[in-house]
């Protein structure tokens, strides 16, 4: 079951073990809420223990959910990192991982152990996940696939009730992307600003913030309409947000790579929905790529692309300033650009 399958559930019955699996941190920390909430008896500060298992053995953590709870009728045990589910070979901890192979087939009445494993994926491989499989409640707790962000953006706002246009829907995704959290943040600010008004375009793109890696596409859209000045100025908006400049090389060279892949797809006959599955981004971020890629050549995102890895280079090596080098980064991008807003070829 996905996290947000769990979370959307009126009332749950309270399982004995819980996995909770997958990258987003967004939807752990709900999962884990929903779990917490059910124990209404539970004393947090007596009866709710958290083991790092990077620093702490899990026979450690097992010995305490085998122990009686002190103030409460019922305890809560939470797991975390726990790496041995992977196939990570090299751990600084020697776990017993037979103590929790034991404690899984016969768990105690008066324990609810969570285990938490915020990795891309577990080893299936190994004995104690198979088990665990048989007999946990396994939440999925990776993020939304790229072609489900509009529906997942819509099942969202349905909690907030609020009911969004499919241009505020489109505006989410370029702006805030697949980042949960700030999808949360700014869903929330919404409904607060609008009530039970209905949802305008023009109010709702002022209240939307832009997020680092989404800054980007307003970056190059403003290198394609040759205004190198508003670029630099996004760029020290970015800079005030204390980015990381080596970050911000590799989001806006990513967004270049997306251009040029759009551009030879399209040549080749592709149409957008058939490009966002080839390259597995959210068909949006394709469409917006397809708008871009007129103005570019192949030559001039390809010598894009190469000049960012000696960019890149610079940047690491301590060569230039990390901030001066982006810059002058944009301008070299800007030079291989028509100077007219003609469709290039």
């Amino acid at each position: 079951m996905h996290a947000q399958q769990f979370v959307d559930q009126k009332t749950i019955s309270l399982a004995p073990i819980y996995v909770l699996y997958g990258q987003e941190s967004f939807f752990i920390q709900q999962a884990t809420e929903k779990i917490t909430n059910k124990i209404q008896t539970i004393d947090p500060e007596a009866d709710e223990q958290r083991f790092d298992m990077e620093t702490t053995p899990v026979q450690e953590a097992i010995h305490d959910a085998e122990t009686f709870p002190f103030f409460s009728d019922h305890k809560m045990v939470i797991i975390n990192r726990a790496s041995f589910l992977t196939g990570q070979s090299k751990q600084e901890v020697e776990h017993d991982v037979d103590v929790l192979m034991d404690y899984v087939t016969q768990p105690t009445d008066f324990t609810t152990l969570i285990i938490i494993a915020p990795y891309e994926k577990l080893d299936q491989r190994r004995k104690i996940v198979k088990q665990l499989k048989e007999s946990a409640q396994m939440i999925d707790c990776s993020p939304p696939n790229v072609y489900d962000m509009q529906s997942f953006i819509k099942q969202m706002a349905d909690n907030h009730h609020l009911s969004l246009p499919q241009n505020v829907i489109d505006l989410l995704v370029e702006r805030v992307g697949d980042h949960i959290h700030a999808l949360q943040s700014e869903l929330h600010k919404l409904s607060l600003y609008f009530d039970d008004r209905p949802i305008n375009d023009e109010e709702a793109e002022t209240l939307i913030s832009t997020y680092a890696e989404t800054s980007t596409y307003s970056l190059i859209d403003a290198l394609v309409e040759n205004r190198l000045g508003d670029a630099l100025n996004i760029l020290k908006e970015l800079r005030k947000q204390n980015e990381e400049p080596i970050a911000l090389l590799a989001l806006v060279v990513s967004q270049v790579r997306l251009i040029l892949q759009c551009k030879l797809l399209k040549r080749k006959g592709y149409q957008q929905q058939q490009i966002a599955k080839q390259v597995r981004v959210h068909p949006y971020a394709v469409k917006m790529a397809m708008k871009r890629e007129r103005f570019f050549t192949e030559q001039a995102l390809k010598s894009a692309i190469s000049d960012a890895a000696h960019t890149d280079e610079k940047l690491k090596t301590g060569q230039l300033d990390k901030w001066l080098a982006l810059e002058l980064y944009l301008q070299s991008v800007a030079t291989h650009l028509p100077k007219t807003q003609k469709n290039v070829r």
